[in-house]
């Protein structure tokens, strides 16, 4: 289930970039997205053009998703991808919220950071467990 779950998280990104939100600050840059005043964050009012992190999220799932097909034969074990795909989707993530403008804050790191992290060192414990249970003789 994890393939096709990463191919609707991409579609869904588009999403994003349909409804102008989940955008990053203010950029030149040319693959930049232009965003309507009413869909401005406060204080970013004067800006037009803003970082497309929909667009950066969606180029890491392809990334990740080509990882997971290029190696499906090397992971036999049951639920490798799942974990993987919860490793590498936290680790996207967590560096993801570093371009928005539009995150909540617990700290000096947004939620979705925090969120990021417990799943990256869940994924990372369970997913040595599976791989030490698989192990033993």
């Amino acid at each position: 289930i994890v393939m096709p779950v990463i191919l609707g998280q991409i579609i869904g990104r588009f999403g994003n970039f349909v409804n102008q939100e989940a955008f990053g600050p203010p950029t030149d840059l040319p693959w930049k997205m232009w965003v309507a005043v009413n869909n401005r964050p406060t204080g970013f009012e004067d800006f037009a053009y803003f970082h497309p992190t929909f667009l950066y999220e969606v180029i890491g799932l392809i990334i990740l998703f080509v990882i997971l097909r290029l190696f499906r034969d090397r992971l036999k074990l049951s639920g490798s991808r799942f974990w993987i795909y919860i490793i590498g989707y936290s680790i996207l993530r967590y560096f993801v919220e570093y371009f928005r403008v539009d995150s909540d804050f617990w700290g000096s790191l947004t939620v979705a950071q925090w969120g990021s992290l417990v799943l990256i060192v869940i994924g990372v414990i369970l997913f040595n467990l599976r791989l030490k249970s698989k192990l033993k003789p």
